[in-house]
């Protein structure tokens, strides 16, 4: 893993944070030609609930 320092961060670059930190914080995003881009996201699992094996017993 690279090393993160806030004048890599998006909102440093654009003086749009309003931190007076010298270490990334928890809003850290790297500051890409492309822009700002979201962090990744978690996969959604389907959890299984308790009116699914009524649904599969009832078709």
């Amino acid at each position: 893993m690279s090393v993160r320092a806030c004048n890599q961060c998006y909102f440093h670059a654009h003086d749009l944070c309003a931190l007076a930190r010298t270490e990334p914080c928890a809003t850290f995003r790297p500051a890409r030609r492309d822009g700002l881009v979201p962090p990744p996201q978690a996969r959604l699992i389907e959890r299984p609930t308790a009116l699914q094996p009524l649904v599969a017993q009832a078709s």
